[in-house]
């Protein structure tokens, strides 16, 4: 039975956006959400994501000033996040 690691990598990004996620403006931004999450969610490495019930973090509230967004996940590694964030994993599930 492999161990279970010793430790995770979190990766927290805060914003504020300088308009309401349902203007033009973020248009290209939030059309790419669901499918950028599904990417991170079946990544080798990502253990787990901040998200509601239905999967989606920009709804999270509770930050202080509701028109902020937080993007927050674990990782296995530093190695498998830049691979995410970076590109050229041949490892993609």
């Amino acid at each position: 039975m492999p161990l279970a690691p010793a430790h995770h990598l979190a990766q927290l990004t805060i914003a504020l956006p300088l308009e309401p996620q349902t203007s033009d403006r973020l248009a290209g931004f939030v059309e790419l959400l669901e499918p950028v999450n599904a990417l991170a969610d079946r990544f080798p490495g990502s253990v787990w994501r901040l998200q509601t019930e239905d999967g989606d973090a920009t709804a999270v509230r509770g930050l202080g000033d509701d028109r902020l967004i937080a993007d927050l996940s674990l990782w296995e590694s530093l190695e498998h996040l830049a691979a995410y964030v970076y590109g050229g994993s041949s490892t993609r599930r």
